[in-house]
């Protein structure tokens, strides 16, 4: 290399340049410190490689809610900022009803997604807004990371600070809601958490100047106000910070500080908060947010009732402003003023109630968590989290005592719903990586040579440094090899390109079926389908919808899943019972067809009960249950094998139910798959004895007033004409 070349790059890249740099950021400018700063940034670009895994099947959005976010921030990007709430979206779904997207979505997300699109359109780097929006759960999580390397840092030190991260960074639970296209709110909601709870602990620290904790209880409002324009969950963090100060009063912490950082946190989130048109004014009454409110009271008051130097008048002060403030909760409640949160949101609190609702119980990330489910998003870490919550207790400060309570609470609600483990699992790496620090830090010492405290000097002479080596390597192993199951699990394609199928292939059903709508249905057309396919068909497919993943219209839903569930003559009546034109076309989706080659059930014909609970009531299912088909199907499949794997899976699906043969929905899923199934035309042409089982199936699904237009390759997706 010329020496004309080395003098630049020299200069560029010699420490004392680079040490600046990362005092800028609060890291030692000596090598220690270099090092550390390295090792964070290799930890950042795993973060990044690890859930950019679906790249090798294609580069596009993933699962459902993605798309309307995503359809949110191209209109933003389209026609500005001030005209979100107009998107088309909202006249094109839902239909006749519409959706008012202002009363029913979060603009954090689609905003944070343009913000960003504008801000490197300007730097002149050519990206598309659907570009930004696929890779932006991507650098949010790469960016929560950092965030969590200096949450992690306040809380025990450089080591857990590293450690916070690389267990975030591989973590389960969190890849599985920031991988490549799941751009919903999770990605924008945890990164908001953790750099909120980071932002209200500095303000806490008592070696901070009051400008300074000022700053950061500031930064901490704008963080929560972030939350509550982007995550409906925003109502845990804000409770969570209520209940933590609640008990700071109680054990005797309080200090001016305290009421200083939470006041001005509480004041600006909210002003935030009524902003956002979901929330407006009226949060201000709900529960949590008035149990938010009623603890900045509580801080006034303790810090007024200190202006009373007699203990005797300070008491009789707090006794009768307790009384009085219990009173106006009594009477506001009674009084109507006091509103609960949504059914969802009790349903979290209460996993009792979602019993009570079948719409919320169907949806699969609804459902309880098990312990199984935990140590597969936690591995060790779900013993290691509670042993450093033991330690936190040990040398109890504000900052571990916080972590206790986040990781206390967020449990519960984990426990509650499993989708939740993605709130706690910043506590559970936090904690988790403190016990570990804590754990190695005999053998560290060992290792180093350093001097030893009596304890610790008992336990050397018998623990050599080489033991030590390996203890700390095996605990490592012990810790990080149940983490590859997050980095194998996002080695998947995205929901839509395996369509909507389990499994590490390119599905072209969905895919097919989509852009089929859109090249051939007219521009207007009204699409009925099951909720979980509402979203696909409004954006991808350009079509109008009646139900999306939105669920905002439970009745709506419940029409739709009696339609499915009736016969013919009544199935019509249902489409017709709703305002407005009724829909010309009907959508259904199946994996019956690939039963032949063993259990692959994932379509409709697993949904089913679901339709005809949310349509009549929870036992509606019961009373449709029919075998004769699967039984029929399972004889066919059996003629063409010898295998008894796959005869033993016949006789189980011959035992599957479906709804009774006259019922809309077998007939579209059956009839479909029977006339344009490869596989049974080459049963029906080279087996005989197939042929009268199979022509009986036609003669019994074909459908009156539903017309097949479409099937794709797959036999999956089928679009029927409606016969009025």
């Amino acid at each position: 290399m010329s020496s004309r070349l080395k003098n630049p790059l020299n200069k560029i890249f010699r420490q004392e340049r680079f040490s600046k740099i990362f005092d800028k950021v609060g890291l030692k400018s000596s090598k220690r410190g270099l090092l550390l700063s390295i090792c964070l940034i290799c930890i950042v670009l795993l973060a990044v490689l690890v859930r950019i895994q679906p790249l090798n099947w294609g580069y596009t959005l993933s699962e459902f809610d993605p798309f309307f976010h995503y359809s949110l921030a191209k209109h933003i990007t389209e026609n500005g900022f001030a005209s979100w709430g107009e998107a088309d979206i909202g006249s094109r779904s839902w239909y006749p009803f519409g959706r008012d997207i202002e009363l029913s979505a979060f603009p954090g997300l689609p905003f944070s997604s343009a913000a960003l699109y504008f801000i490197l359109s300007g730097l002149g780097i050519q990206v598309t807004i659907l570009d930004v929006s696929i890779m932006f759960p991507v650098l949010m999580a790469a960016a929560t990371c950092i965030v969590a390397y200096f949450l992690g840092k306040d809380i025990g030190g450089k080591g857990v600070g590293l450690l916070s991260a690389l267990f975030l960074a591989l973590n389960p639970a969190y890849i599985g809601r920031t991988y490549l296209g799941f751009f919903d709110d999770e990605t924008v909601g945890i990164f908001g958490i953790v750099l909120l709870f980071f932002f209200f602990l500095r303000s806490l620290n008592k070696k901070k100047s009051w400008q300074v904790s000022l700053g950061y209880s500031v930064a901490a409002g704008l963080s929560l106000g972030y939350i509550f324009a982007s995550w409906g969950a925003s109502r845990y963090p804000l409770s969570l910070l209520a209940l933590f100060v609640f008990i700071l009063v109680i054990i005797g912490k309080y200090s001016r500080r305290v009421l200083s950082s939470y006041g001005s946190l509480l004041i600006v989130s909210l002003i935030i908060a009524v902003s956002v048109p979901r929330l407006g004014l009226r949060f201000l009454s709900e529960f949590d947010c008035l149990a938010a409110i009623g603890v900045l009271v509580l801080l006034v008051l303790v810090e007024f009732s200190k202006r009373f130097t007699i203990g005797k008048n300070r008491t009789m002060f707090l006794t009768v402003s307790f009384l009085a403030l219990g009173i106006t909760v009594v009477v506001l409640w009674y009084g109507g003023l006091i509103t609960l949160p949504v059914a969802k949101f009790i349903g979290v609190i209460n996993p009792l109630y979602r019993f009570e609702n079948p719409l919320v119980e169907s949806v699969q990330e609804h459902r309880p968590s098990t312990w199984a489910s935990y140590y597969y998003q936690f591995g060790i870490l779900t013993f290691l989290a509670p042993l450093g919550i033991v330690f936190a207790f040990q040398k109890i400060s504000d900052n571990t005592l916080f972590m206790v309570i986040y990781a206390v609470t967020a449990m519960y609600f984990s426990a509650s719903v499993i989708r939740l483990t993605i709130l706690l699992a910043p506590a559970m790496c936090v904690l988790g990586a403190l016990a570990i620090i804590k754990i190695l830090a005999p053998f560290t010492d060992i290792i180093t040579q350093r001097s030893f405290t009596r304890r610790r000097l008992r336990l050397s002479p018998s623990i050599g440094r080489i033991f030590s080596v390996i203890f700390i390597i095996t605990l490592f192993a012990l810790t990080l090899w149940p983490m590859t199951r997050g980095v194998d699990s996002a080695y998947t394609p995205t929901t839509l390109i395996s369509s909507s199928i389990p499994v590490r292939a390119q599905i072209n059903d969905w895919p097919e079926a989509l852009t089929w709508m859109k090249e051939n249905l007219e521009e207007d057309a009204i699409v009925a389908s099951w909720w979980d396919y509402g979203y696909w068909i409004t954006v991808v497919g350009e079509k109008i919808s009646i139900t999306d993943n939105g669920t905002i219209n439970s009745s709506q839903i419940a029409r739709i899943g009696r339609m499915f569930m009736s016969n013919e003559t009544q199935a019509l009546v249902e489409l017709k019972s709703a305002p407005g034109n009724p829909p010309g076309y009907v959508v259904v989706f199946t994996t019956i067809g690939q039963a032949i080659g063993g259990p692959n059930l994932f379509g409709d014909e697993v949904k089913w009960r679901w339709m005809a609970k949310i349509g009549w009531n929870g036992t509606a299912d019961a009373a449709l249950e029919d075998t004769s088909i699967t039984s029929q199907l399972a004889y066919i499949y059996s003629l063409s094998t010898q295998n008894p794997n796959l005869i033993e899976w016949y006789q189980q699906f011959a035992t599957v139910t479906l709804p009774k043969s006259d019922r809309v929905l077998t007939k579209l899923m059956i009839y479909g798959d029977l006339v344009s199934s490869e596989q049974i035309r080459d049963i029906y042409s080279q087996i005989p004895e197939a042929q009268q089982p199979i022509e009986y199936l036609l003669y019994l699904t074909q459908p009156t007033n539903f017309q097949l237009l479409f099937a794709s390759s797959g036999s999956m997706v089928f679009v029927y004409k409606v016969l009025y």
